[in-house]
């Protein structure tokens, strides 16, 4: 499996108990629904292919046992280690709802064609999401919100805008 095919989901904070157990960070503000029983781990630019023992949750704590991996020793050594799964590992989100990964990296145009950029981030703002999107006319935030990004297409990196008059100008110094 090559890292490119992968989505990353979180990195490993550290060992927990003397089983094998880790901690697990995740990368995305709220937890992804996984469904997958594989994960790789990030070893330089190789990633490493692990089976889920269990995955369990204690108060707002992951803790992630892989296969394999039995000591304090093993557990200590996979720490600051990337964790990545197959994106087909990730339950369907119901309609006009995405996954950070599925955004990032979308062309955004306007409905008349213009080329904003590509989004290169999400930012939370209050309630609300930004998409971070960084182009020729230098980084922008536009938000994601129905009325302005009209179509969503994240299986063809595609994001049309239908901006208010103003919104573009809000960025520039």
């Amino acid at each position: 499996m090559r890292r490119a095919d992968l989505v990353g989901i979180g990195r490993i904070l550290r060992s927990q108990g003397n089983q094998g157990q880790v901690k697990l960070k995740f990368h995305h503000r709220t937890r992804p629904e996984l469904s997958c029983r594989t994960v790789y781990l990030a070893k330089g630019g190789e990633v490493e292919e692990y089976a889920v023992e269990s995955l369990e949750i204690d108060r707002n704590s992951v803790f992630l046992k892989l296969e394999g991996v039995e000591t304090l020793a093993q557990a200590d050594a996979l720490a600051g280690r990337d964790v990545f799964v197959r994106e087909d590992c990730f339950r369907p989100l119901e309609r006009g709802r995405y996954y950070d990964f599925q955004l990032i990296g979308c062309r955004v145009v306007t409905r008349e064609g213009a080329e904003i950029g590509r989004v290169t981030g999400i930012a939370p703002a209050g309630e609300a999401t930004l998409l971070v999107v960084a182009g020729p006319e230098g980084e922008r935030d536009i938000p994601f919100i129905e009325e302005i990004c009209v179509r969503v297409d994240p299986a063809n990196k595609l994001i049309v805008i239908d901006p208010p008059e103003g919104l573009l100008d809000l960025n520039e110094i």
